[in-house]
């Protein structure tokens, strides 16, 4: 029998130079009480950004530093805020760390998660799945989730500042892509989704 052929995306994609002074206009309808959990460095490239696309509204915004990786320690810390701020979105702030935090907080909280990438060397803003690590940084499990982000917002000008050797390896990584489903369609091996690959998806890798 035929494996099933499956396409998953996140429901929205945004992308553009400046994209984050339009934050509060492309994802207002999500909720109103926003949890940024930030790399060091994302929190200092988004921040003003993301103030301004705010300016005139009454929402609330938390930003939380995150620890550096994606242990269940620090998503059950995110957790905690989310609870005790009675916040209802969640939004990952820089890179693949700081996504899977994001992404999974929002999992277990049962709330909508915006991607805010600040690098394109991951595949971790557009793909429903997270890398999770105990707290000493052993490794601890893939997490699956059952849809992929509501939202990702690129803001190039971001993206075009960050260190050159990430822009190189997500070029890298885009590259590969297309030869990593061809193989899976080739053999009729599953996707992350578990189905087979789409055309769609197949003229996606080409582009």
């Amino acid at each position: 029998m035929a494996r099933l052929r499956m396409m998953r995306a996140p429901q929205k994609y945004v992308q553009g130079r400046d994209a984050l002074f339009k934050f509060y206009d492309e994802m207002k309808d999500l909720g109103d009480k926003w949890l940024f959990i930030c790399s060091r460095s994302g929190h200092k490239m988004c921040h003003d950004k993301i103030e301004r696309s705010f300016e005139g509204t009454d929402d609330v915004r938390y930003y939380e530093i995150f620890g550096g990786i994606s242990s269940t320690g620090e998503i059950e810390k995110m957790r905690k805020i989310v609870r005790d701020n009675r916040l209802n979105v969640v939004v990952g702030v820089g890179g693949g760390s700081a996504i899977d935090t994001a992404k999974a907080t929002a999992y277990y909280e049962k709330l909508p998660v915006v991607i805010i990438p600040t690098v394109v060397a991951t595949d971790a803003p557009c793909t429903g799945l997270s890398v999770i690590y105990n707290d000493d940084e052993t490794f601890n499990s893939y997490l699956f989730y059952p849809k992929n982000p509501e939202a990702v917002i690129v803001d190039s000008d971001i993206i075009a500042k960050a260190p050159v050797k990430f822009l190189v390896a997500g070029m890298g990584d885009a590259l590969g892509t297309y030869f990593e489903a061809r193989a899976c369609e080739r053999t009729d091996a599953p996707s992350l989704e578990f189905g087979g690959i789409t055309r769609s998806a197949m003229a996606l890798c080409k582009v």
